[in-house]
């Protein structure tokens, strides 16, 4: 079994999130809930990334659209278990 020190983790995250862009599909390794124990995300369900967010070194989130919710949910790098990338690029008019 392999062990992770948080420098590993973070360097993991970083590197997941840099290959990740708007318009690709992630889905997270686990059921998700807010602070109030209400669930806001679903394991084995494909969610839309709609930005991504950097406010410093090891902070980084993407932005997805809760389908329970229809809230945005920011959602680390660490807790996406697999990614797709989009068709066709997104392009900003």
């Amino acid at each position: 079994m392999a062990t992770y020190g948080i420098s590993d983790l973070l360097v993991e995250s970083d590197f997941i999130w840099r290959e990740i862009a708007v318009g690709d599909r992630v889905m997270v390794e686990a059921d998700l809930y807010n602070a109030d124990d209400a669930l806001t995300l679903k394991y084995g369900t494909s969610y839309l990334v709609l930005a991504k967010l950097q406010k410093e070194p090891g902070s980084s989130t993407l932005v997805v659209e809760s389908d329970v919710t229809g809230e945005l949910v920011n959602v680390h790098p660490a807790l996406i278990c697999s990614y797709e990338n989009a068709k066709a690029p997104i392009s900003y008019s």
